[in-house]
């Protein structure tokens, strides 16, 4: 490994970004949920991965939030 970045989208680490080599292109490995689609992406330059990986993670996971079921019970 040549180089590695940690990522962190307000405030958040998300991934990392390594370099194999200095004429390499970045692969990008998901630490967060919400971008583990972006796991082993291969991308031309640093910045690229940094701007997917925030628009990833900034567009949520795509779920619908889990809702707790609330029930009433009378004594």
């Amino acid at each position: 490994m040549f180089e590695s970045s940690v990522i962190e989208v307000d405030g958040v680490f998300v991934g990392v970004v390594l370099q194999d080599g200095p004429l390499e292109p970045y692969r990008f490995r998901a630490m967060h949920e919400r971008v583990t689609q972006m796991d082993g992406d291969t991308l031309p330059t640093f910045e690229a991965a940094v701007s997917r990986a925030r628009a990833r993670f900034r567009m949520g996971s795509g779920k619908t939030p889990r809702v707790m079921e609330v029930t009433r019970r009378r004594a």
